[in-house]
Parts: C-alpha cells; sequence; structure tokens
C-alpha cells in the first residue's frame, strides 16, 4: 500500500529521462512511482492519503549547497541589534539604535550588532575607539559588518575578549590600528575570538531557541537539505540538543572548520540520512567588502575603498594562510578521505587553490569528491575551464551580486571586473554542475532571488551586470536541486523526483518553468515535506 499520493499539479522531476509528471506515489518516506494521474491514483487504498495539488507546481525540495544554519542562529535573534541597511538605511540611524539599547542595558552587559554595511549604509564612516566608547562607556560593545569577516570593538570588549595586548600572533595579523597605534578594526580570526566571546555570554538556551527558528526559515523558503558549513567543533552540541528532543526539519550536511595543524574532531561519514557529517571547509581568503579576498589586479581607488572601507591604495588584498599552511590544510582533508570546500573569493586565491587541488589529485586520484570552491566572486573564466577541467565544482553566491553587485562594479572594481563577478554562465556552457547559495547569516535563505538573479542578472536596483553569464530556468533549478544535491554528496537522495529517493519536496504556487524570470520572486512557497510527511505550509505560517 501506498502511503500518499500527490497529484492534480505539475511534477518537475528534474530527472532528464522525464523532466514533468502529474502525480507521485510515496511509501514509507520513498518515491515509489512517478508517472501520469491515471497510472498513479490506481496504487491507491482506502487508508491512502490523497494530497491535491489544486494546480501547483511540485518539485524536489530545494538544497542550499553553502548554508550556515547554526552560524546564521549564533549571529541574529535576541540579544542582537539588527542593523542591515535594508531597513535602518544611514549609518546615524543604525548609531542612535545601539543607543536605544545601551540606554536599557545592565552595565556590563555585552552588545552586539550586527550589519554596519560601507556599500549601502547612507553617510557611513568607519566608527572610532572614541565613538564607540561614548556610546556604551559601561558596557562591551561590538559593531560585525554586514559580511561577518570584520567587526569594531570599544574599550571595554576589547578587555573582555582578551585583546588588549600579548596576543597571539595569529590574533595580531588581523588587528587594524588607528593612528595612534590603538586597536580599530578586527578582521577574520581576531573578529572570530571576539564572536565566539559574545556566543559564550548568550548562553545555549538561546542558540538552540534561534537554531530551531533558522531551521524553520530555511524549510519555510522550500529547502529541504542545507548545509553547515564550516562548524567549528564545539559547535556540535547545539545541533545535539535539538535531535534529542525534535526531528530536524531540513537535512542537515555538515563541514567541519578546518583548522592549520588541528586534528579534526568530527567523524567521517558520522550521523544518519537527516544529519551528517562529510567535509572540511576552511577560509583561504577573506571579504571582498573587508579587502582581504586576494586578487590579482587591485581594487579601484574610490572614495568607498579608500575613506569607507579604509583600504590601502591599490589593494590587492590577501591569503588567509601561505602558500605552505594552505597546502598542509588542504593536504590533511583530502588524505584523510574527507570532502573538501575552499572558500575563495579572490582569483589569486583561486590560482593557488587549482594549483594544490591539481598536485593533491596526482597525489591522491581516489579524493573523496567532489571537491568544491566556495562564493567565486571574482573568479576568471580560464580558472572556470581549469576547476571543470580539474573535475573541481563552484558554488555561487547569487544574492551578494543582486545586493552588492553596483558597488561593486562601480566603486571596487569598474564595469569589466564587476560585469564578470559570479561566472555561472561560463561554468554552466563548460558542463560544470555547478551549486547557487544564499550563504546565512550574510543574507537570507531564498531560493528564488538565485533564480532570479541566475536567469536575468539583475541587480536590486535594476541594472544588469553581465548579462553573459546569464543562463536559462531549467539550468538555474539544477542548481539549487539535482546538482547542489552533487555537491553534498545526495544525488542518490535526495535532488529529483525519482523511483527509490527520499520524498522531499516544496510545493510552489506556480511552475518556475512557466514564469518570466522578472516575475520569478513572486512565486510562493505553499509547503514544504520531508520525507513526504508536510513540515511546512503556508497555513500554518498565517
Amino acid at each position: 500500500m501506498v502511503d500518499r499520493i500527490f497529484f492534480n499539479g505539475t511534477v518537475i522531476t528534474m530527472d532528464h529521462t522525464r523532466p514533468t509528471a502529474e502525480a507521485v506515489a510515496v511509501k514509507h518516506g520513498e518515491i515509489v512511482r512517478v508517472g501520469s494521474t491515471d497510472e498513479i491514483l490506481v496504487l491507491g487504498q482506502p487508508q491512502t492519503e490523497l494530497i491535491d495539488l489544486k494546480g501547483a507546481a511540485l518539485l524536489p525540495g530545494f538544497i542550499e549547497a553553502h548554508g550556515h544554519p547554526l552560524f546564521s542562529a549564533l549571529c541574529w535573534g535576541n540579544p542582537v541589534i539588527d542593523i542591515r541597511a535594508v531597513h535602518t538605511p544611514t549609518y546615524d540611524a543604525a548609531l542612535a539604535k545601539i543607543r536605544r539599547w545601551v540606554a536599557k542595558a545592565e552595565p556590563g552587559e555585552y552588545i552586539m550588532a550586527v550589519g554596519l554595511d560601507s556599500t549601502l549604509h547612507e553617510g557611513v564612516k568607519e566608527p572610532t575607539l572614541e565613538e564607540l566608547d561614548s556610546i556604551a562607556p559601561d558596557n562591551p560593545l561590538s559593531i560585525t559588518v554586514f559580511n561577518f569577516h570584520a567587526a569594531y570593538l570599544n574599550s571595554k570588549a576589547i578587555e573582555a575578549c582578551g585583546l588588549s595586548g600579548g596576543l597571539d600572533p595569529t590574533l595580531e595579523k588581523h588587528i587594524l590600528r588607528d593612528d595612534q597605534g590603538r586597536p580599530q578594526r578586527f578582521t577574520e580570526n581576531a573578529f572570530w575570538h571576539a564572536r565566539d566571546i559574545f556566543f559564550e555570554k548568550c548562553g545555549k538556551d538561546r542558540a538552540v531557541r534561534e537554531l530551531r527558528e533558522w531551521l524553520s526559515k530555511y524549510s519555510a523558503a522550500g529547502y529541504t537539505t542545507a548545509a553547515e558549513i564550516g562548524m567549528f567543533p564545539d559547535w556540535a552540541g547545539y545541533f545535539e540538543a535539538v535531535r534529542k528532543q525534535e526531528s530536524l526539519p531540513i537535512r542537515i550536511r555538515v563541514y567541519e572548520a578546518g583548522i592549520l595543524d588541528k586534528p579534526y574532531m568530527s567523524k567521517l561519514g558520522g550521523g544518519d540520512d537527516r544529519f551528517r557529517t562529510i567535509g572540511i571547509k576552511f577560509w583561504a581568503d577573506g571579504s571582498i567588502f573587508a579587502g582581504t579576498a586576494a586578487v590579482s589586479r587591485p581594487y579601484l581607488n574610490t572614495d568607498l575603498t579608500i575613506k569607507k572601507l579604509n583600504l590601502p591604495i591599490d589593494n590587492l588584498g590577501q591569503g588567509t594562510y601561505t602558500p605552505d599552511e594552505q597546502a598542509r590544510l588542504m593536504t590533511a582533508a583530502i588524505s584523510q578521505g574527507w570532502q573538501l570546500a575552499v572558500h575563495t573569493q579572490g582569483d589569486t586565491t583561486v590560482d593557488v587553490t587549482l594549483d594544490l587541488y591539481e598536485e593533491l589529485f596526482n597525489k591522491y586520484p581516489d579524493a573523496n569528491g567532489p571537491c568544491r570552491l566556495e562564493h567565486c566572486t571574482m573568479m576568471r573564466p580560464d580558472q572556470v575551464e581549469r576547476a571543470h577541467k580539474l573535475g573541481v565544482v563552484c558554488s555561487f553566491f547569487n544574492p551578494l551580486a543582486y545586493y552588492w553587485g553596483d558597488p561593486m562594479r562601480a566603486d571596487m572594481f569598474g564595469p569589466e571586473r564587476g560585469d564578470a563577478i559570479l561566472p555561472f554562465g561560463t561554468a554552466a556552457r563548460l558542463g560544470m554542475r555547478v551549486s547557487y547559495h544564499c550563504d546565512s547569516p550574510m543574507t537570507w535563505p531564498d531560493p528564488m532571488l538565485c533564480l532570479y538573479f541566475a536567469t536575468t542578472r539583475k541587480t536590486q536596483s535594476g541594472k544588469v551586470i553581465g548579462p553573459s553569464e546569464q543562463v536559462d530556468i531549467a539550468t538555474a533549478l539544477r542548481a539549487i536541486t539535482i546538482d547542489a544535491a552533487y555537491h553534498l554528496q545526495m544525488e542518490h537522495l535526495v535532488g529529483s523526483i525519482l523511483e527509490g529517493k527520499r520524498a522531499d519536496f516544496v510545493v510552489l504556487d506556480q511552475s518556475p518553468l512557466s514564469v518570466d524570470p522578472e516575475n520569478l520572486r513572486s512565486i510562493r512557497v505553499l509547503e514544504t515535506y520531508i520525507d513526504g510527511v508536510r513540515v511546512q505550509s503556508v497555513a500554518d505560517r498565517k
């Protein structure tokens, strides 16, 4: 007997042998038959649940190949102050919001604001130590930038986080000082250290509460699987706390954060179909907007880069590690059988990483793949071709260009390089199986935005950047379904509606294949299913 039958809708299977169908039968969480309405309805018995799609579209659940639901939970939610430019458009308004929070805080309470944006906040400037001290004279205060690669701390926070002196060189090199030699901006490792102090202050109960909320955000957006990519070992207990109490509403694939010359704490393959550890991820460079992405041609010297971002003249960024250190990180992962994902924003970093991949593939021809490059913002077409020949796949951060493509093109890299960012069209034409991601907590889970930018290359201002990199909707859908499943080593399990796979579905009010690309963002998620069981419904959210 089949448990459930989905019928009376458009079934988009992502299976090239049968791209569309009319109905699907599910038994014990597995897809057992896909076909016409007549073929499937005859399988039903009195106990079978009939789910009338009422003309809606049924697709395989969306897959976020580069997500951070737990990191998002740690970074957002009470007591974090949200100062993102999307709803706090000016620098003065952001500071006023922080001051209101400080006025209500107890002395000594650690205060963290998130979302300072040098590209979008009107009137933005770098906050000075004096300014931060005046805002919160009795409280540790940190203001994190929108991309989570840097923060500004006041004197109380510097002291509370143990960053006032005698620091390990790995922290010291990530502290930018003002003209008096005082710490002004904390990036990468130094920022991570301060951030983790805040997480500890907030407590485990808060993290578990917010994790549930973020898993629900993914599910409500139509995602049935997400990576937790770059998870530090001491965070694992948060997932365990949720799993002991309830089933996860989405599948999670974990990549432990690779730390130089440190043993891995996770067990390769540990977990089950809902939660499994599969890989290692590390950051080979930093952020475009912190100036720490390593590029072969310098940033433009503009008011944005020099005054607002405080970058040096002709900035080229830098890798997080020396080539020897990066080689040790990559060798450790591949030699021990882990899938490897490397954060690579700048093209210089891509060159270094591809060189090392080529060396390691020669030494370890059976490397556990597909090995990955993450974000790939400034990647060049020749690098895409080389990566594809090596069997390396790219995961592209589409919302980055939607929200910040305009300042990148106009003020950071110029029209030529600005149009070339995120070359997923080039990758598709070469036959690479790419994925698109939202990289929360930097942007919220939004598969429709990924599809919209892929097919239109339009930023939030409506400008088109790099039209030659546009792809058709069918290609774009693969990047958040079956090809994203391939990135997460789950193609056998999810990503298409095919007999023998798990019944992970998303129900949309319209088919993306029949909607003009301009209207993709108007498509609504109606329901989300895991193993054939509904975990989200639009009715539940009213």
